[in-house]
């Protein structure tokens, strides 16, 4: 295994460009208003999976399913454009 260039080259990503930035891999789609979406990492699939199996076999009610599931994504997206806008939102208010 090679180890990643250490000097910034001339493929190196601007870290200071305003805007949304695309998730990192796999693939995404971009949502008017929201911004790109794509396929969650394979640790976040297997959590939402659990949850779901947990739900559907009766083990935890599906509200609180549906809560772990949200809480879990929105923890994983903290630094979303649209979850920002809407903090912001709520601060000014």
């Amino acid at each position: 295994m090679t180890a990643p260039p250490t000097g910034p080259g001339p493929a190196a990503a601007d870290t200071t460009a305003p805007g949304p930035a695309a998730p990192e891999t796999g693939w995404h789609v971009d949502v008017p208003l929201i911004g790109p979406v794509g396929w969650p990492p394979t640790g976040n699939l297997a959590f939402l999976a659990a949850i779901g199996g947990l739900a559907a076999l009766e083990v935890v009610a599906w509200p609180v399913a549906a809560a772990l599931a949200i809480g879990h994504v929105l923890a994983q997206a903290h630094d979303h454009p649209a979850l920002r806008g809407i903090g912001e939102g709520l601060e000014d208010a």
